[in-house]
């Protein structure tokens, strides 16, 4: 019967071993603390597996063999936990360290094949009987130690808030185990007739399994199901508490350009860049894609995230639009209330200026007649009169300029606009227009300080020039608009810069255009303005003052 139990928990301890290995080995992190467990899982399963075979009829070469092979798992088990265990805590070893206790392994195991040589590790070794010697003692004292270290490298990182609590408890019973149980059958506390350690790994081995699939133990998440994460539109990403990536699907690898077991580094830099308080970001990839990132840390966790990738590219362009569509409406607005006081000024002041026009112009008709007659007309007033009128035909015009502009606007209207509102709007001399090029929306920013600075050159020519024909021309250029104004007019030997051409020289500075000056006398005058394209928008709405 002991037999029978016997051989059910050596195969359970390798049955569990092999579970936990290849679990590992095809689903966790590819790193050195979940291949070091990998290791001490084989050396447990070589440490196991001769001991099915020694309740067989067997010589004493036979058993010398097996313990033999049983030996190399009972010799590296001891550095190789303590190694794991050091691993887990985030500590590294030197490789001067490693040679050290693996070289005392070697040692020992070389100590065990040469015994034959000098018996100090096995003082009698028989079929029936097995007496151990120093060298014995002086390995199991190396190995427990081992173990021991490792169980208080793991308190350690516990203390330290490095290694949950579960796992603690989890990596301390599956050493603390097959330890005592070891030390009762060495020291003869227990006689039970066979070596209960190995029995005691089916114990081990069942607490490190169940950690794996229960408890995330190497952050292993057998929740995280491939299969589903793989098949939706989002791009999942798991990182360990290492900052590891443990798991990308395809999209996430796609967008964010991971892979599994790099850094998680870099996207973590977007959320501290952002707003480390907030646990989302929203950022453009190469490909034009809109993606908001998500984290989600996971309770019971700690330092485990997952990272849901989601394409808001549609809903982006959607609230584009719809800003968009709400400044049209504002501008529409706004063009409304522009061309509703444009025509009341139009129905008030015009109507008023135009009869006070009129009333002047029967005024002098009066005075004309009474002259006629023979009465004496007072020159003084004759000049008065003819001032008058001057001045309230200048408040028509100015008036109707200044409506068409308000109606206008002063963005997003074509430049050619403007200049032909501007030139229809003349009555008391010849305008003829002439464009040159294609005029387009890459210009509109340039409509006011053109309409500004035409509307001051037509301005000066009827007040000063006297002329009866004007040519204006404005060019579209890829890099500039130019505006040519000539007039025929008697001209001036100088040039002196009053309001009217001093306005017209600010409007185009501000817009980081450069404007020139040329008459003769009668000759007429000549005004050369070019606009480039690229300059600043503020530089062009500043000129529309």
């Amino acid at each position: 019967m002991t037999a029978v139990f016997l051989q059910f928990a050596y195969l359970a301890a390798m049955g569990f071993c092999g579970c936990t290995s290849g679990w590992l080995f095809f689903r966790a992190d590819r790193n050195r603390t979940t291949k070091a467990l990998i290791l001490c899982q084989a050396l447990i399963v070589i440490w196991c597996a001769p001991q099915l075979f020694l309740s067989f009829p067997m010589t004493r070469e036979m058993k010398y063999f097996l313990y033999g092979i049983s030996y190399i798992g009972i010799s590296l088990i001891g550095p190789s936990w303590l190694m794991f265990s050091l691993l887990y805590c985030g500590r590294k070893a030197g490789r001067g360290i490693c040679l050290g206790l693996y070289g005392v392994a070697a040692f020992d195991y070389a100590m065990f094949l040469t015994n034959g040589l000098h018996h100090l590790f096995y003082r009698r070794f028989e079929l029936a009987e097995v007496i151990y010697g120093p060298l014995f003692y002086f390995h199991m004292v190396y190995t427990y130690g081992c173990v021991l270290g490792g169980m208080g490298a793991v308190l350690s990182g516990f203390r330290k808030k490095q290694v949950p609590a579960v796992h603690t408890a989890v990596i301390l019973l599956a050493a603390a185990v097959p330890l005592s149980f070891n030390l009762l059958y060495l020291s003869g506390t227990v006689e039970a007739g066979f070596d209960l350690t190995p029995p005691m790994f089916a114990l081990s081995s069942f607490l490190m399994l169940m950690a794996v699939f229960r408890y995330d133990f190497l952050d292993v998440d057998v929740a995280a199901s491939r299969q589903i994460f793989s098949s939706i539109a989002e791009g999942i990403v798991i990182c360990n508490r290492r900052g590891r990536v443990t798991y990308c699907n395809e999209t996430a690898s796609r967008w964010l350009q991971v892979k599994n077991g790099e850094e998680s580094g870099k996207m973590m830099e977007r959320f501290q860049k952002e707003d480390p308080e907030s646990n989302q970001v929203v950022f453009q990839i190469p490909d034009g894609k809109t993606l908001r990132l998500k984290r989600y840390d996971l309770e019971g966790r700690t330092g485990t995230r997952v990272l849901v990738a989601t394409d808001i590219s549609e809903y982006c362009e959607r609230l584009r639009q719809s800003r968009e569509l709400a400044v049209s409406q504002q501008k529409l607005a706004m063009e409304q209330e522009r061309n509703r006081i444009a025509q009341e000024v139009h129905d008030t002041t015009g109507h008023t200026l135009t009869m006070l026009n009129s009333l002047i112009k029967l005024i002098r008709f009066s005075c004309t007649e009474e002259k006629l007659k023979g009465a004496a007309a007072d020159p003084q007033l004759e000049e008065y009169l003819s001032q008058a009128q001057e001045l309230a035909s200048g408040g028509i015009r100015e008036l109707r300029w200044s409506i068409n502009h308000l109606r206008q606007g002063t963005e997003g209207e074509l430049v050619t606009q403007g200049v032909f509102q501007l030139a229809s709007s003349v009555r008391e001399t010849e305008v003829e227009v002439e464009i040159q090029g294609e005029d387009g929306p890459q210009y509109s920013h340039l409509s006011s300080t053109v309409y500004q600075c035409l509307r001051e050159a037509i301005t000066n020519s009827l007040r000063y020039a006297s002329a009866s024909h004007m040519d204006v021309i404005v060019k579209f250029e890829k890099e500039a608009v130019s505006l040519y104004v000539f007039d025929n007019g008697r001209g001036c030997s100088s040039i002196e810069e009053s309001h009217g051409l001093r306005g017209i020289r600010e409007r185009v500075d501000k817009a980081g255009g450069q404007a020139r000056f040329l008459s003769s006398e009668g000759e007429g005058f000549q005004i050369f303005i070019r606009l480039p394209v690229k300059q600043n928008m503020s530089g062009a709405a500043a000129a529309d003052t």
